[in-house]
């Protein structure tokens, strides 16, 4: 493992990342240790970040037979490795741009934990406020983002907090197609080992990357809106990913200049950023 920045990230998630975790979008095997852990797998409704199959041709025979081989080789995997294995039955199938509608959801985590999941998302910030939701006060997230310079993105610049923050201000969606230009041209065009892969799946969400990330504006976003915010590159031969853990406190600083817009995104948060700005 190498560490690419001199933190003490790996030592903190060691620390910090315990009890019932939230693991949204499938594996993270970046720093964590699940021995001792308790996790509930996450997925987005369209199951575009996971293997999480929908009902859709459910009434299939031999679709029936591969969701059952699918669910044998898992339980398998997940004796031999317990919960570093994610289950598709075991996976609560919930958009986590809109987590609010799941009032089970609120607080219930003690850490919540994505990989190669928020620069497939159009509103990052509306994304990781749905994970403050769903974490307890005091609580951690921990999330492993793509190092653009080590991937398709390498021909992209990396995206600006302020970029992020107009989305969040323009309600960006998943409709967002502002950036399929600068998608196609950095990881279809130039990089063309994702051709074969967008002639099966769309340019769209969640089959592009919306944002591009590095250390640094993975540090500056997390900082704007969070406390004890912590960034590393984890780089080796396995991984090249920002790592970044954080205390689940909102900035206050953030709580104020975008309240309003926070408490029309996800109204179940009233109580909440109360609590932080004390």
């Amino acid at each position: 493992m190498a560490l690419m920045y001199g933190t003490d990230i790996d030592l903190k998630v060691r620390e910090n990342i315990s009890g019932l975790v939230a693991r949204v979008g499938g594996t993270v095997n970046q720093l964590i240790d699940y021995r001792g852990l308790r996790v509930e797998d996450l997925n987005l409704l369209d199951g575009g970040f996971g293997r999480v199959a929908t009902a859709r041709s459910a009434d299939e025979r031999s679709h029936k037979i591969r969701n059952m081989a699918r669910y044998v080789r898992q339980e398998l995997q997940y004796l031999i490795s317990g919960p570093a294995v994610p289950r598709d039955r075991k996976t609560i199938i919930a958009d986590m741009h809109r987590a609010g509608e799941f009032p089970k959801l609120a607080g219930r985590y003690n850490a919540s934990l994505s990989s190669n999941l928020l620069e497939h998302s159009p509103n990052p910030v509306l994304l990781l406020l749905n994970f403050y939701l769903i974490t307890k006060a005091g609580g951690w997230q921990f999330h492993a983002i793509p190092h653009y310079q080590y991937t398709f993105d390498k021909l992209r610049d990396p995206t600006p907090v302020s970029h992020m923050i107009d989305d969040f201000v323009n309600g960006s969606d998943l409709s967002d197609q502002s950036h399929n230009r600068d998608y196609i041209r950095s990881a279809i065009e130039n990089n063309g080992w994702q051709r074969e892969f967008h002639q099966k799946y769309p340019v769209q969400y969640p089959y592009m990357h919306f944002h591009v990330f590095d250390q640094h504006n993975t540090g500056e976003l997390m900082s704007l809106m969070f406390k004890e915010v912590t960034v590393d590159l984890l780089k080796d031969a396995t991984f090249s990913d920002n790592v970044v853990l954080f205390k689940n406190e909102l900035n206050p600083l953030f709580i104020e200049k975008h309240r309003a817009l926070i408490l029309k995104s996800i109204p179940e948060l009233a109580s909440r950023i109360n609590k932080d700005l004390t």
